[in-house]
C-alpha cells in the first residue's frame, strides 16, 4: 500500500514539474523560425588598437545583456584577439577573469620568468649590463627582430583557444575572420581556417614591437597596418547590419607634437586613420559604429584591461536605444547563446620535433620532450616549453597539433636565438656622492654557448674605469642532461680602497691588484642556483693611488692559495628591484699554507627576502664577511669595508675598515607607476634603515667604528634598459648628510 502510494506522490509531482517546465517555456515564447529568418545579421567589427582593445570585452557583454545574437566577427590586432576567443566559444565572464589574472608585466616584457631560469643565464644579472643583447655569428653583428619575444603570448592564445585547429572557421560557434598584413607588400591577409591562435598573433604582430609570424612562406605583422576596422569581411557576406567598435589612438594636435616618439607615432596613427576611413565608407545608415571613451589609456595600458573593460561597457549602454533594436526574444536568444561552446583543451599522446637545430643538441631536447606524449594535458607540455625557453637558446618554441586516427600529435617546431650562439652585452656603472668621489665603469661580455654537444660555455668578462676586470671561465657539463659540471677560470682585477679621517676626508687611498685562477667541479641547481668546490691561487699585488708614500710604502704584496666553497640560491623574479623571491650567497675559504700564502680562512654570507604587498615591496637583508685568526693567532691580511649608499648610506664608499663587517638593512619601495616594457620596469620610491659593525680594524684604529653603527636614506629609482637610474640622500650614525646619484647599484 504504501510503495502505490509513493509511485502515485511521484507520478503526480512529476506531472506538476512539467505543468511549470510547460508554463515556463511558453511565458518566454517559442522560437519563430520565421521571425528568426527574417531578422537581419548582425556582425561584430572589432578594431585594433593595442591595450585599447579591451573594451570589446565591455562591448561584447552589453550585447549579451540586451540579447543581441551575433552572426559573425571579424577582427583586427586586439579586435582579433577578443573576437576570435569569443567566437570560439570562451565565455565573456572567462575572458574577463583570464585577462585579470595574467601576469602582463612578464609576458610583454618578452623573457621567461628570470626565477625558471638556469642559473648559469642569470649568474651575470647584478653586473649593470644594459638591458639588450646582440649577437655575433658568421662574421656579422645581429640584433633582435623584435623588442618583445612573444613566446609567452603565444602560449597565453593557446590556452585560452584551446588549440583550436579547424578547416574552416565558419565552423566556429560563431564565424570568424582575422585580419594580418604581409610584410612584403602590405596587403591584408584574411585568416579563414587553420590554427586559429597563429591566426590571431599574426593579427596582432605589431612592426619591431612583437615577433612577425610566418606562415604559408608569407612574413605576416599586425593587421592594422592595412585594415585597422576590417568592416569590408562581413558587410553584405555574413551580415546585413554591422555593429563597429572602434578604439583606435586619436590622431595628436599640432602642438602636441613636440618629440621624436610623438612623430614617430603620428605616422603610424596616419597610416592607420586611412585605412579605419576607407572601411568605415562601407558602412550603411543602419550600421552602427561604437568609439569608447578611452582618454587616459595608451595601446600599452596592459595592466588597466578592468578599467578599460568598463569603459566599452559604458559606451555600449549610451547607445542601448540603438542597439535594442537588434534585440531578439529570450528563447530564440538563449538557443543562440547555447551553441557558444568552448572546446575541450586536447590531451598529447605523442610528440615530435619538426626541423634541425644548428647548435643545441637536439638529442637532449628530443628527450626532454618526449618525457610527455601518454595522454597528458596540453597545459603539462607548454610548461615543459617554458621551463626549455627559459634556458636561454630559443627565439621561439612554437607547436602544432594534428589529429591522427583519434590521437593528438604535437609537433614542436624549434627556432633557436638569431643572435646565438655567440652573445655580446655591454653596460655601464656611474656612481657620484656630495660631498665625495664620484667614480664610473664601462663593461663588456662575451658568452659562447654550445660549445660542444655536452653543452660547454666560456664566458669572458672585461670591465674599463675605476675597477679594471679581465674575467674568462670555461664551464662544461658533464653531459646536456647532467647537473654535473667542471669549470676553469682565470681574472684580473684592481680595486680602490679609501682610508678616511674621523672627519671623513679621505687620508690614503690604495688599489690593489689581484690575479687568480682556480678549477672547481660542482652541481646545477637547476633554476635555483649552484654549488661547487675547487681549488684556487691569488696573488695581490697593493700600490698608492692617492696619500704618503710613508703608508704607501710599508704594505706588502702577499699570496692567497687554497680551497673554496661556493653556494649560490638566486630566486629574485628581478635583479634590480625584486618584488619577489629569495636570494643566498655563501662562501668559505680555507688558505693552504703549503701551497705558498697565508694561513687563514674566509667567509662571506649574504642573505636577502623580499616580499610584495600591492606595490610595496619589502626587502630584508644580512650581510656578514671577514677573516677568522689562523693557527698562529695572526690575521689574514685581507681588510673587509663597509660605507656608502644602502651599506650605512652616509659614509663615504668603503670608509670603514675593519677585518670583520657585517649589515642588517630593510628596504621598502613603493612602485609609484610602470614604464611600457620596452623602457624598463617601473618607477620606485623607497626608503632604507641600516644598521652595521665592524670589528678589528687593520689600519685606522677609531673606536667608536667598533660599535652598532645606524644609518637610513631615501630615494627615487627607475628601472630602465640601461639599469637602476636612482637619486638619494642618507646618514648615519657618527656620519654625514650624503647625496648620491648612481646608474647602476651594487646593493
Amino acid at each position: 500500500m504504501m510503495g502505490r502510494m509513493s509511485v502515485m506522490i511521484k507520478c503526480i509531482l512529476g506531472g506538476m514539474l512539467g505543468l511549470l517546465l510547460t508554463w515556463q517555456a511558453s511565458a518566454a515564447g517559442p522560437v519563430d523560425p520565421v521571425a528568426a529568418k527574417s531578422r537581419p545579421r548582425i556582425g561584430v567589427v572589432l578594431g585594433g588598437g593595442g591595450a585599447r582593445g579591451f573594451a570589446h570585452l565591455g562591448v561584447l557583454m552589453e550585447l549579451e545583456r540586451l540579447h543581441i545574437p551575433v552572426a559573425c566577427i571579424s577582427g583586427t590586432s586586439a579586435g582579433a584577439l577578443i573576437g576570435g576567443m569569443y567566437a570560439n566559444g570562451l565565455s565573456l565572464p572567462g575572458m574577463k577573469e583570464a585577462f585579470r589574472k595574467a601576469d602582463w608585466d612578464g609576458m610583454l616584457s618578452g623573457r621567461a620568468n628570470r626565477r625558471d631560469m638556469p642559473y648559469d643565464r642569470k649568474r651575470n644579472d647584478f653586473t649593470n649590463y644594459f638591458d639588450l643583447t646582440l649577437g655575433v655569428r658568421e662574421g656579422e653583428l645581429r640584433v633582435p627582430r623584435s623588442a618583445i619575444n612573444s613566446q609567452e603570448i603565444d602560449l597565453f592564445i593557446r590556452k585560452l583557444t584551446r588549440d583550436s585547429t579547424v578547416d574552416s572557421f565558419d565552423h566556429l560557434p560563431i564565424p570568424f575572420r582575422a585580419v594580418a598584413t604581409d610584410l612584403s607588400n602590405g596587403e591584408a591577409v584574411v585568416f579563414d581556417h587553420g590554427d586559429l591562435s597563429v591566426a590571431l598573433r599574426a593579427s596582432m604582430a605589431v612592426p619591431g614591437l612583437f615577433d612577425l609570424v610566418e606562415h604559408d612562406g608569407r612574413l605576416l605583422v599586425d593587421g592594422g597596418v592595412a585594415r585597422n576596422v576590417p568592416v569590408q569581411d562581413l558587410k553584405n557576406r555574413c551580415a546585413d547590419r554591422v555593429i563597429v567598435v572602434d578604439v583606435s589612438t586619436p590622431l595628436l594636435k599640432k602642438d602636441e607634437i613636440n618629440s621624436l616618439f610623438d612623430v614617430v607615432s603620428q605616422t603610424s596613427n596616419l597610416m592607420i586613420s586611412r585605412n579605419v576611413k576607407e572601411q568605415m565608407a562601407l558602412l550603411g545608415k543602419d550600421d552602427i559604429v561604437i568609439r569608447p571613451n578611452l582618454e587616459g589609456y595608451s595601446a600599452a595600458s596592459f595592466g588597466d584591461n578592468q578599467a578599460i573593460m568598463e569603459r566599452g561597457l559604458t559606451a555600449a549602454r549610451a547607445m542601448e536605444s540603438q542597439l535594442k533594436a537588434l534585440s531578439v526574444p529570450e528563447a530564440e536568444y538563449d538557443a543562440w547563446h547555447e551553441t557558444l561552446v568552448a572546446p575541450t583543451a586536447p590531451e598529447i599522446n605523442r610528440i615530435e620535433i619538426k626541423g634541425e637545430t644548428e647548435f643545441v643538441n637536439r638529442d637532449a631536447l628530443d628527450a626532454r620532450l618526449k618525457q610527455h606524449g601518454k595522454g597528458e594535458d596540453v597545459a603539462e607540455v607548454r610548461a615543459t616549453l617554458r621551463r626549455l625557453f627559459a634556458e636561454g637558446d630559443y627565439d621561439r618554441l612554437t607547436y602544432s597539433i594534428s589529429h591522427q586516427n583519434g590521437r593528438n600529435i604535437m609537433s614542436v617546431m624549434p627556432v633557436e636565438r638569431s643572435t646565438g650562439p655567440d652573445y655580446l652585452r655591454f653596460g655601464m656603472e656611474l656612481k657620484g656622492t656630495s660631498p665625495g668621489d664620484s667614480s664610473y665603469n664601462f663593461m663588456a661580455s662575451h658568452l659562447r654557448t654550445w660549445i660542444n654537444s655536452a653543452g660547454a660555455s666560456w664566458r669572458n668578462e672585461v670591465t674599463l674605469g675605476n675597477d679594471p676586470l679581465f674575467h674568462s671561465e670555461f664551464y662544461q657539463p658533464f653531459s646536456a642532461t647532467s647537473p654535473l659540471f667542471v669549470a676553469g677560470y682565470g681574472e684580473y682585477n684592481e680595486k680602490s680602497y679609501g682610508f678616511y679621517y674621523p672627519t671623513h676626508v679621505k687620508a690614503l687611498e690604495i688599489g690593489v691588484r689581484e690575479l687568480v685562477s682556480g678549477v672547481d667541479t660542482g652541481i646545477a641547481l637547476g633554476r635555483y642556483g649552484e654549488f661547487r668546490i675547487g681549488a684556487y691561487a691569488s696573488r695581490y699585488r697593493p700600490f698608492r693611488r692617492e696619500g704618503s708614500d710613508d703608508i704607501s710604502g710599508s704594505m706588502e704584496a702577499w699570496n692567497d692559495n687554497g680551497v673554496r666553497a661556493l653556494l649560490v640560491i638566486d630566486q629574485f623574479d628581478n635583479p634590480r628591484w625584486p618584488r619577489q623571491g629569495y636570494f643566498l650567497n655563501g662562501e668559505v675559504r680555507v688558505a693552504v699554507p703549503a701551497w705558498g700564502g697565508y694561513d687563514g680562512r674566509y667567509y662571506n654570507v649574504t642573505a636577502e627576502q623580499v616580499s610584495t604587498f600591492g606595490d610595496i615591496s619589502l626587502r630584508l637583508t644580512g650581510k656578514v664577511r671577514g677573516n677568522i685568526m689562523d693557527s698562529a693567532g695572526t690575521r689574514m691580511v685581507q681588510p673587509q669595508f663597509l660605507g656608502g649608499f644602502l651599506n650605512l648610506t652616509g659614509y663615504q664608499q668603503n670608509e670603514l675598515v675593519g677585518e670583520r663587517v657585517a649589515l642588517a638593512r630593510l628596504m621598502g619601495y613603493w612602485r609609484v607607476a610602470t614604464l611600457p616594457s620596452a623602457l624598463g620596469s617601473g618607477l620606485y620610491a623607497g626608503v632604507s634603515m641600516e644598521a652595521g659593525k665592524v670589528w678589528g680594524s687593520t689600519i685606522w684604529h677609531y673606536p667608536e667604528n667598533n660599535r652598532l653603527l645606524h644609518a637610513g636614506a631615501a630615494f627615487l629609482g627607475a628601472d630602465t634598459l640601461i639599469g637602476p637610474v636612482l637619486v638619494g640622500i642618507g646618514s648615519a650614525q657618527g656620519g654625514r648628510l650624503t647625496g648620491y646619484f648612481m646608474v647602476g647599484v651594487n646593493y
